[in-house]
């Protein structure tokens, strides 16, 4: 299908300009079902490879996981919105090219007349823009009181826990108190996991220590590969982990934990039992202090251990509690 037969002839003009601009334009067919109008950026080609008649990738969020999670909120948005000029942004990401360079993306989701349209766009300038003054905010800090001190017993502290090799829960305070720091500036939402490997005692006691220690670093090995590229894990104790996700949504964090949690139950750790895990998700309020943050993603664990266990359950640090069904 050539870029024609694609879009009206009267709108190559308009589509010609917005690929200068490096946004690239994605009509809404039916549900998940998308046609890429005009012609593409060069950033595009280069992330999102061409479908096998040679048409332009209409499904990039096969190659990006970013893409893949704003899309349920997409397509929630497409099917109980219909305002003319509603407009949702997933805020900037970065994806990684081949030539190992990063390229910072926005997504937006947009209703214009009586079409859907999901809009990919390169933002360089304003991801430099936000860089310039992050780092600017950075040096700020550095001239602050103490601040050497800190940053020196930061750097001898170990980072890692050394059986999961994840962060440990001092690197992961020093972790969420940067990104709470940097939040207006870098990203405009701050979501916390709890996850608690459920009757790990039972585990410890009954099949000895070797087999928990197994269960744990292999916990530790599938968060890394399963978490995306800005996320944090954290052992935070014992059998208690934590993932930092920066720029995650309260419903985006839900998603995360979820598919974590399936991951979970359906991995063979190898000691003739499943292992599950519960997970309470929240997000950070602005203005509060980091320890009623973390106490808020406890809570909402407590929670899920308390409906039975395997389950994920969220606290809205806005509005009452909300808690998912139990897993079929």
């Amino acid at each position: 299908m050539t870029d024609s037969d694609q879009c009206p002839a009267s709108q190559t003009l308009g589509f010609d300009i917005l690929m200068t601009m490096e946004v690239t334009v994605l009509k809404r067919l039916a549900p998940r079902s998308y046609q890429v109008c005009g012609m593409v950026p060069y950033f595009y080609t280069q992330l999102f490879p061409q479908q096998e008649d040679g048409a332009h990738c209409a499904e990039p969020w096969q190659y990006s996981p970013m893409l893949e999670y704003f899309l349920d909120e997409v397509e929630d948005f497409f099917e109980k919105t219909f305002e003319a000029d509603a407009v949702l942004s997933s805020g900037i990401w970065v994806e990684e090219l081949e030539t190992g360079d990063e390229l910072p993306l926005l997504a937006t989701a947009r209703i214009v007349r009586d079409s859907k349209v999901l809009l990919i766009q390169a933002v360089r300038e304003e991801y430099a823009e936000r860089v310039r003054i992050l780092r600017k905010a950075r040096v700020e800090l550095l001239d602050r009181r103490k601040i050497a001190t800190a940053l020196n017993a930061f750097k001898k502290r170990a980072l890692y826990d050394s059986l999961t090799r994840l962060y440990n829960r001092g690197a992961f305070l020093d972790i969420l108190q940067n990104q709470i720091a940097n939040l207006r500036t870098y990203s405009p939402n701050l979501a916390l996991l709890m996850i608690d490997i459920d009757d790990f005692k039972k585990i410890n006691d009954e099949l000895g220590h070797l087999s928990g220690d197994s269960v744990l670093t292999q916990l530790g090995e599938l968060l890394r590969s399963s978490l995306r590229k800005n996320d944090a894990p954290v052992r935070y104790g014992g059998e208690e982990f934590i993932v930092v996700a920066p720029n995650t949504s309260l419903s985006q964090s839900m998603q995360v934990a979820e598919k974590l949690r399936k991951v979970i139950a359906e991995h063979d750790f190898g000691i003739g039992r499943p292992v599950t895990v519960s997970v309470g998700c929240t997000i950070y309020r602005p203005g509060e202090d980091s320890r009623d943050f973390i106490s808020r993603a406890d809570q909402a664990l407590y929670d899920a251990k308390h409906l039975g266990k395997n389950i994920v359950c969220q606290r809205d640090p806005w509005i009452a509690v909300k808690a998912a069904g139990r897993p079929a």
